[in-house]
């Protein structure tokens, strides 16, 4: 039977060796795994805010032995410059060399905006099997630098008078350049805010309008601004009047309550006793029926034919539309009380008729001038005078105590006559006679400044 040549002492030292090698090996991996594990770095940090694009990438790499990125998300989300949210965007791009580049190769950061990074991958786990994969996803979120911008409206920068035009921005500032054309002005950064600039006009003139360019602007940080911005500096709008009558109108009822109807509502009423007055004066008060609407009510009716007049005073001073405008100047309107009772004579009919606002509320019968010298001159009158009792003299007459007198033209009235019983036909030196009964009535219902209409 064969025996066994004995391993040679080399061969058993390399045996030892190669297999302690082995389990160090192993053991330096396990320890590897356990100290230093496989981990998926991503840049820039999770909650780092004020990254600059031109200075940064977005980097997505591996430390360590045992990590792989399998898949990568990147959105972004643009900031407004008043801090609000736009829509999401999914970037589509690739690594490159640990770089996300979008698609076409270009840097994904952008200014003002929110990133949101996910990125999927395996690493290596020691678990009782052994050595394995397991996935991992790993999400942060950054943001890019806030770049200066003015928040401003689309029409533009509202200045009322004895104020200044304010420019609020997103971030403080540092520095600030502007164009203002067609008026002198100066700016300052706000001491105790520096995100408001304030613009002052060296002269101001209500509803003007003053193209503003925004030439640059730096922020406390030492950005600036992207590109230039275009608005305009809007002086408040003039406040305007109407008046109710209008001006100039004529038969308004002797209830009338005048009324300034503004342009806008107005922030100061209280000032209504200082601005607006009413001539001739009588007891009544203000009232504002609308936040527009000014009215006049008057405790008693306005005479007939009486002219009224409302004046307001204008300037900054004095009443205000909520828009900040003022009256330019002082402003008057005068409008007539209407003929609320009016006599019509008939010469052809030998009538006359009492109107009250147009309408017919008596006739009678009279007696006017014979034709020729002694005719009723035909016209429109207006009775401006009243005599309960008076002598009438004149040529061809001599009548003592003519009653209820109504003077329309010098020496020309209607009156009573008391010694005609025949009414219907011509028969007086030019007046108009009626009988006394009726020229009682006729007296009593008609006031001074009455209108008197004769005609054929």
């Amino acid at each position: 039977m064969p025996r066994l040549k004995a391993i040679s002492p080399g061969i058993k030292w390399a045996a030892v060796i190669g297999g302690s090698l082995l389990a160090m090996a192993a053991i330096s991996l396990v320890l590897l795994l356990v100290v230093f594990p496989p981990r998926i770095n991503i840049s820039p940090a999770d909650g780092e805010t004020e990254v600059v694009p031109e200075q940064s990438a977005l980097m997505m790499t591996t430390s360590r032995w045992g990590a792989a990125i399998t898949s990568v998300e990147v959105t972004r989300i643009p900031i407004g410059p008043d801090g609000s949210k736009g829509e999401k965007q999914s970037l589509d791009g690739y690594l490159k060399e640990g770089k996300f580049v979008l698609d076409d190769g270009a840097n994904p950061l952008v200014s003002d905006a929110e990133y949101n990074v996910t990125v999927m991958g395996t690493v290596k786990k020691i678990g009782l099997s052994g050595i394995s994969d397991e996935k991992v996803v790993q999400a942060q979120t950054f943001t890019t630098i806030t770049t200066p911008m003015p928040l401003l409206k689309a029409d533009g920068i509202s200045v009322r008078y004895g104020e200044e035009a304010v420019i609020d921005w997103n971030i403080p500032l540092s520095d600030f350049q502007y164009k203002l054309d067609g008026v002198n002005s100066v700016f300052r950064l706000d001491a105790d805010d520096p995100s408001r600039v304030i613009i002052s006009l060296e002269s101001f003139a209500q509803g003007k309008q003053f193209p503003l360019t925004i030439t640059s602007a730096t922020s406390a940080n030492g950005i600036t601004l992207k590109r230039p911005v275009n608005t305009r500096v809007v002086t408040a709008a003039p406040l305007t009047v109407q008046f109710e009558p209008a001006d100039g109108a004529t038969g308004a009822s002797t209830q009338t309550h005048p009324a300034l109807v503004f342009s806008e509502p107005i922030s100061n009423p209280d000032l209504v006793s200082t601005a607006v007055s009413i001539e001739p004066k009588i007891a009544g008060s203000f009232e504002w029926t609308e936040p527009n609407r000014l009215e006049f009510v008057p405790e008693e009716s306005w005479d007939y034919m009486q002219d009224v007049t409302m004046r307001i005073t204008g300037g900054p001073s004095m009443l205000r539309g909520l828009g900040g405008g003022f009256l330019e100047t002082d402003t008057q309107s005068t409008f007539t009380i209407a003929p609320y009772k009016m006599i019509d004579v008939d010469i052809s009919d030998q009538v006359v008729t009492l109107y009250e606002d147009g309408v017919a509320v008596d006739s009678f019968l009279c007696s006017t001038g014979i034709a020729g010298n002694r005719s009723t001159p035909l016209g429109d009158y207006t009775i401006y005078a009243k005599l309960s009792k008076t002598d009438m003299r004149g040529e061809g007459y001599d009548v003592p105590d003519v009653p209820w007198v109504l003077v329309f033209k010098g020496d020309y009235t209607i009156h009573g006559n008391y010694w005609n019983s025949s009414f219907g036909s011509p028969s007086s030196h030019g007046c108009v006679g009626l009988p006394v009964s009726t020229a009682k009535l006729v007296y009593d219902w008609t006031p001074v400044g009455t209108p008197v209409q004769i005609h054929e």
